[in-house]
C-alpha cells in the first residue's frame, strides 16, 4: 500500500494578533514569523468587497501605514484609532483575537476575528 503523506502548511507557532486593553495590537511568535516583522516594519489594514478584513505588510511607510514597534522580543502596533473605527471595545474584559491566514498575494494576509467572552 502506498500512502500519500500530507505536509503541514501551518507554521509551528500559532499566528494571531491580540487586541490589548491599552489599544495596542500584539503579535504572537507565529505572527512575527509569518508576517516577517523583522523586515516589514509597517502595516496597512483594509476590507475587500465581501467585508473580509486584511493586513498588508510593508517595508516602507506612507500616509496609510501603521508603524510596527518593538519592545524587547515583542512587536506591537499602537492602534486605538483603528480599533475605534472597527468598533472594537479594546477596554472590555473580553479578548479580541485576529487569526492570520496567508493569501495568494505576497504580504497580504486575511484576519479572522474571534472574541473570547469573559
Amino acid at each position: 500500500m502506498q500512502l500519500k503523506i500530507i505536509k503541514p502548511k501551518e507554521p509551528n507557532a500559532i499566528a494571531k494578533i491580540t487586541v490589548h486593553k491599552t489599544g495596542k495590537l500584539g503579535f504572537s511568535k507565529g505572527a512575527m514569523e509569518i508576517l516577517g516583522l523583522e523586515q516589514n516594519k509597517f502595516a496597512k489594514f483594509g476590507y475587500d468587497e465581501e467585508e473580509n478584513f486584511f493586513i498588508v505588510m510593508c517595508k516602507y511607510s506612507d500616509e496609510e501605514t501603521f508603524n510596527v514597534a518593538k519592545a524587547g522580543d515583542y512587536y506591537y502596533i499602537t492602534a486605538k484609532s483603528l480599533l475605534e473605527d472597527l468598533e472594537i471595545d479594546y477596554k472590555s474584559d473580553n479578548t479580541t483575537i485576529f487569526d492570520i491566514r496567508k493569501t495568494e498575494k505576497e504580504n497580504i494576509y486575511k484576519l479572522n476575528k474571534r472574541v473570547i467572552i469573559k
